[in-house]
């Protein structure tokens, strides 16, 4: 059995950590555990101009990115096919991230040109969590200083992306929504929980982070 996952959210909100605890925990629980790299940083430190105002390149980029993005899931899917084991691949941010950053008649020229529906992209996910952006809630976390391809600034920047985000995602049946919390090891918890229930762990869990 593949399960397919997503973690999205605004800048600043853990989705990196909670990532390589999510394939710490459930290797441990026996999964292959495959997480996919952010096809937007992968474009940006490899050149691509998200700040274009060629609005024929941007659209281009975001084509080629969605593309991408696609095909990586779809090869990862073999090769968590071929592993033999229940297996689980997460996806640093998905193929309805890119509409938020986009104006609504291109997203959808974007989906219709690539052969696809917007109802399809959001089938290809068993369950979406967004975690939310540390400028909300915690605003003393937010920094720029963990990811060089980050563009916001300001908190009100990460609020906006954060806002932008989490409404092209309500679209998606099984939306899990991760408050900012205190403690960042209390927002990866409350990840964990939402996986292993998406898993159909129905026994307690254990996260150990608590004890961290």
């Amino acid at each position: 059995m593949i399960t397919k996952i997503v973690l999205t959210g605004g800048p600043c909100a853990g989705k990196t950590t909670t990532n390589e605890r999510i394939e710490e925990f459930f290797s441990k629980l026996g999964y292959a555990v495959f997480s996919l790299p952010e096809a937007a940083t992968l474009f940006i430190k490899a050149g691509a101009n998200f700040l274009t105002e060629d609005k024929h390149l941007y659209f281009e980029i975001h084509r080629s990115m969605l593309l991408f993005l696609l095909q990586m899931e779809e090869s990862f899917e073999e090769i968590a096919k071929a592993t033999g084991k229940p297996a689980l691949i997460v996806n640093d941010r998905g193929a309805m991230d890119l509409s938020a950053y986009m104006d609504p008649e291109d997203w959808q020229n974007l989906v219709k040109s690539v052969g696809k529906t917007e109802e399809e992209l959001l089938s290809r996910y068993k369950a979406v969590f967004h975690l939310c952006t540390s400028a909300k809630g915690a605003p003393h976390s937010y920094t720029l200083s963990n990811n060089s391809a980050r563009m916001e600034e300001s908190l009100d920047e990460a609020i906006q992306v954060d806002d932008n985000l989490m409404r092209v995602w309500k679209k998606h049946p099984n939306l899990h929504i991760i408050k900012s919390e205190e403690f960042v090891k209390d927002k990866i918890d409350n990840v964990l929980r939402g996986i292993a229930m998406e898993l159909g762990i129905t026994e307690p869990i254990e996260t150990g982070l608590s004890e961290d």
